[in-house]
């Protein structure tokens, strides 16, 4: 078992984020993609990073008298390899939450 492999089973992905790692894998074995780290680390830093910076998140200390009956949503890094076709391929990440059938999910989601 590789490290790759291992990572891919220690995860749930789709197979098209399976065969994106993958193609991470092969484009950096390459020379094509040179971010330095695990694959996506990079990517889902910035991506981490930016959510923050925008206020996006709000960091508390949980408390269950005040948080107690909050929702929480459930979320995922998705990570692609974007401009797979061209000379210049690059990771990708994104933040995407499950909204649920919530009547205040546009709250949440836009």
């Amino acid at each position: 078992m590789t490290a790759l492999t291992g990572l891919v089973d220690a995860v749930h992905l789709t197979q098209r984020e399976q065969d994106d790692l993958v193609l991470a894998q092969a484009l950096r074995s390459t020379g094509k993609i040179t971010t330095p780290g695990q694959p996506f680390e990079t990517s889902t830093q910035t991506e981490i990073d930016a959510l923050i910076a925008r206020g996006v998140f709000k960091f508390k200390m949980y408390d269950p008298n005040v948080h107690g009956d909050i929702r929480i949503f459930k979320s995922r890094i998705v990570n692609e390899v974007k401009g797979k076709t061209t000379d210049q391929p690059y990771k990708k990440s994104r933040l995407v939450i499950q909204g649920y059938n919530d009547s205040e999910k546009a709250l949440v989601l836009t």
